[in-house]
């Protein structure tokens, strides 16, 4: 590939829709590419900024339009695919109001592998969990800007107290039985 095909590509084609692309997919826009070929155009790509590494493999289309608004969820799709995430923890606990700091990380559950993520997008911390769907599922919200899950504060909490136990005194208890109360029920598996 070459920059007018890139352009062509990522800017005015197909590529547009898809604003953060695993490796796999973005070799896929560029079908007659040979691998030696796709790797020296994606060097090229991430040297004039017209592709941003999020992590080994995901990239950041920064010609695809709202980057910045959906930028998480799509991040947070493509590092951890095929598994369900959720905001949570201390980072859920925080948004709702229950935590009076704001964490520097976005830690999220998921059903897949535990990792980190440093982007400029901020922070991302995956723990993994062994909960089933049934119970992610009744207890989660899409956060409309983000596209992502976001737990209930309860789940949070009590995510909190299996991951880190320490952390649960800087829970806010009267905040926090106030925002339980403006979330509605908790499904408890």
């Amino acid at each position: 590939m070459n920059l007018s095909q890139a352009v062509r590509v990522l800017v005015l084609g197909d590529g547009r829709r898809f604003p953060v692309l695993p490796r796999e997919t973005l070799h896929m826009l560029f079908p007659n590419d040979s691998d030696r070929a796709f790797a020296s155009g994606l060097t090229m790509l991430l040297g004039v900024g017209l592709l941003e590494r999020i992590a080994r493999g995901v990239y950041l289309n920064r010609a695809a339009p709202g980057t910045t608004e959906r930028c998480m969820g799509w991040m947070i799709e493509a590092l951890r695919p095929g598994h369900l995430n959720y905001l949570s923890y201390e980072s859920a606990l925080a948004n709702a109001g229950s935590l009076s700091q704001q964490p520097y990380w976005y830690t999220l559950a998921t059903t897949g592998n535990a990792g980190e993520y440093s982007t400029r997008y901020g922070n991302i911390a995956f723990r993994h969990t062994n909960r089933r769907r049934a119970e992610i599922y009744p207890n989660t919200v899409v956060d409309e800007p983000g596209g992502y899950l976001v737990a209930h504060p309860a789940l949070a909490l009590d995510d909190l107290r299996r991951a880190k136990p320490a952390l649960v005194a800087s829970v806010d208890k009267i905040a926090h039985e106030e925002v339980v109360g403006e979330w509605g029920p908790y499904h408890a598996g």
